[in-house]
């Protein structure tokens, strides 16, 4: 069978995918795109568009993000409501919107939207070929390169990135293997005529007693439709024999907080499971001719659990270490490990305070005491609605001074 030679092989056109794409589109390097799925595909998933992903898109050449505000069909976001075990309201503006920015600080866009957006984009690139339809078999180091085995046919290249999700094929490169402890389980399902929504779309992350560290999200999408899901760590929803789609929807139907506003809602999409890879520990992601991006990776934020963000943020740092190895035309352990530096150092110290939060939300009472008092004390509300951009804040929020302020005020 011919083999067909690319300089950089890209398994996965999702974000991470298509970013390491755009961020290489002056680069001159001959690249394949392939993913098991023909595009537009669904794509489990919250669907919220972080300021990060904002950013991101503004920085990829041309006309992406301009694109993208213009044709891609979403609803705009200006803050989250917090909803603590104790069932008490917080409204957080994000801070953008607090200073009257009129350029909406995030999005609800479907990922299947979103996705098929960013690879027409990524399809226009005169040096990138797409593959679509076509599922990775089995990928191999050679002394010159690596070998690509697909449902369709070989592919070789000098090096590969692997963008193809929580159970990566290219991550058998690799000799990480997290554990599943560090995966939370997800489903979500798609919902019309949903009451009680914010007047400023304000997504809503709601956390129930019953699901600490993990909550409950109600995200109002393009034309009313909402994205309704629930996230549990996967040792609690194995050690308690939980059905996730069967507790989102007994939530829904039967909880104070929720059967009033699903009484009239009719769901359009059953729910559907997914697994987050969640960047709990610190692990190698790259080795010799190959990186892993976004859910390969395990990037997905341990306390918010979005992965999107940090899926592109990936792409972006990749590039510029991929660009250095042609460079150098050194594409070894060592040389391609100035990726794992980049990711350390650009969202290293994020994770880590994401997961301490994360621990820290598993606590009924602290939750409850800190909605309560950011409800009556304006400087305690704008630190927790600056959180979301500002890494030093969301820090604060893990040291035991901070709580010990609080009560002595």
């Amino acid at each position: 069978m011919e083999e067909k030679m690319y300089d950089l092989i890209i398994a996965g056109a999702g974000p991470a995918g298509c970013s390491l794409a755009l961020c290489l589109a002056d680069s001159g390097l001959r690249m394949a795109i392939i993913d098991k799925d023909l595009f537009p595909r669904k794509k489990i998933c919250g669907d919220a568009l972080s300021g990060k992903v904002l950013s991101i898109m503004k920085r990829f050449s041309g006309q992406v993000y301009q694109d993208f505000i213009a044709s891609v069909e979403k609803e705009p976001s200006w803050g989250i409501r917090f909803v603590g075990p104790n069932l008490k309201e917080l409204d957080l503006p994000f801070t953008s919107a607090r200073a009257g920015s009129p350029e909406p600080p995030g999005f609800v866009c479907p990922r299947s939207s979103f996705d098929n957006f960013l690879l027409k984009k990524v399809s226009a690139l005169p040096n990138v070929t797409v593959i679509q339809d076509t599922k990775i078999l089995e990928v191999t180091l050679l002394s010159e390169g690596i070998r690509v085995n697909t449902s369709r046919g070989v592919y070789t290249g000098k090096v590969i990135a692997g963008a193809d999700g929580v159970h990566s094929v290219v991550r058998s490169l690799s000799q990480v293997a997290p554990s599943k402890k560090d995966h939370c389980l997800g489903v979500r399902a798609y919902f019309e005529n949903v009451s009680g929504l914010h007047p400023e779309n304000f997504i809503e992350l709601i956390f129930l007693r019953k699901l600490l560290p993990g909550y409950l999200w109600i995200f109002k999408g393009p034309s009313g439709t909402c994205n309704v899901g629930l996230g549990l760590l996967h040792q609690q929803v194995i050690s308690r024999k939980i059905n996730l789609s069967a507790l989102l929807l007994e939530l829904l139907n039967n909880h104070p907080y929720l059967r009033s506003r699903f009484r009239d809602a009719k769901m359009i999409d059953r729910p559907q499971a997914h697994t987050l890879p969640l960047g709990s520990y610190r692990i190698r992601r790259s080795g010799n001719r190959f990186v892993l991006l976004g859910d390969a990776a395990y990037l997905v934020d341990p306390f918010s659990g979005e992965g999107i963000g940090n899926a592109m943020a990936s792409g972006e740092c990749a590039a510029r270490a991929i660009r250095n190895c042609f460079l150098n035309n050194c594409f070894s352990e060592s040389d391609l490990f100035a990726y794992d530096t980049m990711i350390e150092k650009r969202m290293g110290r994020e994770l880590r305070v994401s997961t301490l939060l994360q621990r820290l939300s598993r606590s009924p009472f602290l939750f409850n005491y800190v909605v309560g008092k950011a409800n009556k004390n304006i400087d305690l509300k704008e630190l927790l609605s600056g959180m979301f951009t500002n890494e030093d804040l969301r820090a604060k929020l893990t040291r035991p001074a901070f709580y010990l302020s609080l009560l002595l005020r």
